[in-house]
C-alpha cells in the first residue's frame, strides 16, 4: 500500500512539472505549443486589424470625413493624435476631431486646403501593418469670391463652387446650380495645349497659394463677360482688405462664364490665362495700353490653336461698321470688339514680319507696350516706323500677298479684298492717331486735297495689288488707303483724311460675325485703380444689352 503511494505522488508531481515547463517553456523559446502560443497570437493583433475605410472625402476646404468599416473606439477615433495628412507639397494641420462612435465617423477640421491637391491620411499610425489610411483630393466644394459686373460699383460676392475636374496644371471648380458639359476636356485643354502653350512664350505664372494650380472657376456671369481675370487675387487678402476693403482667394485664378454649359476653352480660357500672366509680368503697369494686353490676348488663341478664326470673322465682317469707317488702333474703346480684333490683325502681322508666334512673347516682354516702346521695337527690328508698319499692315489686309511685306506669310490668310471700305458716298473721315481706312473711289489718279490734314498719309492699290506710295496714287480698280501718321498718344485730336471725293459702295457681302457676342467681352482686368476703365466697358455693355 506504501509503494503505490509513493508511485502515485511521484506520477502527480511529474504532471505539476511538466505544466509548468510547458507554459514557461513556449514563452521562453519559439512560443510554440499548448495554449500559451494561441494566446500571444491574440495579445499581437493591434486595433486597427480587420477595419477599413469606407468613406474618405473632404466636404470642403477645412473639413475631412472618415466613415470607419467598424468603431475603432473612440480613444483612438476621437484622438486628434491618431491622424496625420500629408501631400507632396504640404503637411496638413488637424484642428480638432469630433467621432461618433455609432457611425464610426469621424470628422477632422483642418487648415485651409490647397485646391487641386490630392491628400493622403493615415489613421493609426505610418508604420506597415498599423492603422488605415488613403488618398482623397482636397475640398469637394470650396467657397471663392467674384465680382458682381452689372452693380454700380462692382460688388464682390461669395459663392459656393463644386470642384468638376483636376489637371496637372489647373483644377475646375463650377458654382454650384451651373450645369457644364465640359468641365474635363477643358482642364485636359489647359495641361496639354494652353498651359504649355502660353507658359513657353510669354512666363510662368506665380503661385500664391503654393499648390502649382491655375484654379478655372466657373460661373454665372449673366450676360455680361465671357470670362475676366482679377488681379485682387495674387495679393494676401489681408493687404486687399486693407488696401481696398476688397477680398482677394490668393491664388491664381481666372473667371469663365459659363452661362452657356461651356467653358468656351479654345476662345476664352487662353485669353484669360494671358491676362493672369501679363499681370504676372507687368504687375499694374501705368500706364496700362489695352491694345498691348487685349491684343496678346488674342493673339494667345493663335499661339495654342492656330488662327483666332472668331476674331477674323468679326473683323471681315465689321457689323458696327467702325473698321471700315478709321478706328484708331491705339485709343481703346472697352466693350468694343472691333477694338480687340485690330489689335489682333497688327500683332499678328508684326509677328508674321518677325519670327511668327515668338514674336508675340517679344512683344510681351515690353514694359508697357506703348506706342513709345513699340516704335523702338519696330525700328530696332524692322527698322521701320510705328506709322510705316502699321499702313503697311492696312495694305496686307487688302492685298493679302502670299509673301512680303503685303502679306501675313504663313500666319494668316483670307480672301483678298474682303475687308471692311468706308460707307459708299463718304468724302472724308476724321481720323485719330494710328487710324486708317480704305476708300474705293470712281477715278484715278488721286492727289492729296487741301483740306488734307497736315499728318494725313495715302497709298494707292491697284487692279493688280500694286502699291503707290507716291502722289498722284493709281488706285484705278482698287483702293485709296487714308492714314493719320500724327504719333500723339496722351490726347486723341482728329485729322480730315480727304480725298474729297464720294467713295463707291462695299459691293461686298458681309455675314454676321460667328465669333462669341460681343456682349461677351471680357472687361478690363479688374483693379480698383480702374474703375474708370471698368465704368467705360459696363456703360458700353449695358448700352449693348439694351439694344439687343
Amino acid at each position: 500500500m506504501n509503494g503505490y503511494r509513493w508511485i502515485l505522488a511521484l506520477l502527480l508531481a511529474l504532471a505539476a512539472l511538466t505544466l509548468v515547463v510547458g507554459c514557461g517553456g513556449g514563452d521562453d523559446d519559439d512560443g510554440g505549443g499548448g495554449s500559451g502560443g494561441d494566446d500571444d497570437d491574440d495579445d499581437d493583433l493591434g486595433p486597427w486589424d480587420g477595419i477599413e475605410l469606407e468613406q474618405l472625402s473632404a466636404p470642403d476646404e477645412y473639413s475631412v470625413v472618415i466613415v470607419f468599416s467598424v468603431d475603432p473606439s473612440t480613444a483612438l477615433a476621437g484622438d486628434v493624435r491618431t491622424y496625420q495628412i500629408s501631400s507632396e507639397i504640404h503637411e496638413l494641420e488637424i484642428e480638432s476631431v469630433t467621432y461618433d462612435a455609432e457611425t464610426a465617423r469621424a470628422t477632422l477640421t483642418t487648415g485651409k486646403q490647397k485646391l487641386g491637391l490630392q491628400y493622403t491620411l493615415q489613421a493609426g499610425g505610418t508604420d506597415p501593418g498599423q492603422g488605415v489610411g488613403g488618398d482623397f483630393w482636397s475640398a469637394d466644394t470650396a467657397q471663392l469670391w467674384a465680382v458682381d459686373f452689372s452693380t454700380p460699383d462692382f460688388d464682390e460676392y461669395q459663392l459656393t463652387a463644386q470642384r468638376a475636374a483636376v489637371g496637372d496644371y489647373g483644377v475646375v471648380y463650377v458654382e454650384q446650380g451651373m450645369v457644364v458639359d465640359n468641365a474635363q476636356t477643358t482642364v485636359e485643354q489647359f495641361d496639354q495645349h494652353i498651359y504649355p502653350t502660353e507658359t513657353e512664350l510669354f512666363c510662368e505664372p506665380g503661385d500664391i497659394d503654393d499648390n502649382g494650380k491655375v484654379l478655372i472657376l466657373g460661373l454665372d456671369g449673366g450676360p455680361y463677360y465671357g470670362g475676366y481675370f482679377s488681379s485682387i487675387n495674387s495679393y494676401p487678402n489681408e493687404q486687399t482688405m486693407d488696401w481696398w476693403g476688397i477680398h482677394s482667394n490668393e491664388m491664381e485664378m481666372v473667371y469663365i462664364n459659363v452661362v452657356n454649359g461651356s467653358f468656351y476653352y479654345e476662345q476664352v480660357v487662353p485669353h484669360e490665362f494671358q491676362h493672369l500672366l501679363y499681370n504676372e509680368e507687368h504687375g499694374q503697369t501705368n500706364p496700362y495700353w489695352a491694345y498691348h494686353d487685349e491684343g496678346l490676348a488674342e493673339c494667345a488663341v493663335h499661339a495654342v490653336y492656330g488662327i483666332n478664326s472668331g476674331a477674323l470673322s468679326y473683323y471681315l465682317s465689321d457689323p458696327n461698321g467702325l473698321i471700315g469707317n478709321g478706328l484708331s488702333l491705339v485709343n481703346w474703346t472697352w466693350g468694343l470688339y472691333d477694338n480687340y480684333v485690330q489689335a489682333y490683325l497688327f500683332w499678328t502681322y508684326v509677328a508674321s514680319r518677325l519670327d511668327g508666334v515668338q514674336t508675340y512673347g517679344d512683344v510681351f516682354t515690353l514694359s508697357n507696350g506703348g506706342p513709345d516702346q513699340v516704335q523702338q521695337f519696330l525700328v530696332n527690328t524692322l527698322d521701320e516706323s510705328f506709322a510705316t508698319v502699321q499702313m503697311s499692315n492696312l495694305i496686307a489686309n487688302w492685298v493679302q500677298a502670299s509673301s512680303g511685306r503685303y502679306g501675313f506669310g504663313e500666319m494668316l490668310s483670307f480672301a483678298a479684298h474682303s475687308v471692311p471700305r468706308v460707307d459708299a458716298g463718304t468724302t472724308s473721315l476724321a481720323l485719330e492717331s494710328f487710324s486708317g481706312a480704305l476708300f474705293k473711289l470712281g477715278t484715278s489718279p488721286i492727289n492729296y486735297p487741301t483740306t488734307q490734314g497736315p499728318n494725313m498719309l495715302y497709298a494707292g492699290i491697284d487692279s493688280g495689288d500694286n502699291v503707290d506710295l507716291e502722289a498722284p496714287f493709281d488706285v484705278s480698280g482698287g483702293v485709296l488707303l487714308v492714314y493719320n501718321s500724327r504719333f500723339k498718344f496722351d490726347t486723341w485730336p482728329t485729322e480730315q483724311s480727304g480725298p474729297d471725293l464720294p467713295a463707291l459702295a462695299d459691293d461686298k457681302y458681309r455675314p454676321a460675325p460667328s465669333a462669341i457676342s460681343p456682349a461677351w467681352l471680357d472687361p478690363p482686368p479688374f483693379h480698383p485703380e480702374r474703375l474708370n476703365e471698368l465704368r467705360r466697358w459696363q456703360q458700353a455693355t449695358i448700352l449693348r444689352l439694351m439694344e439687343q
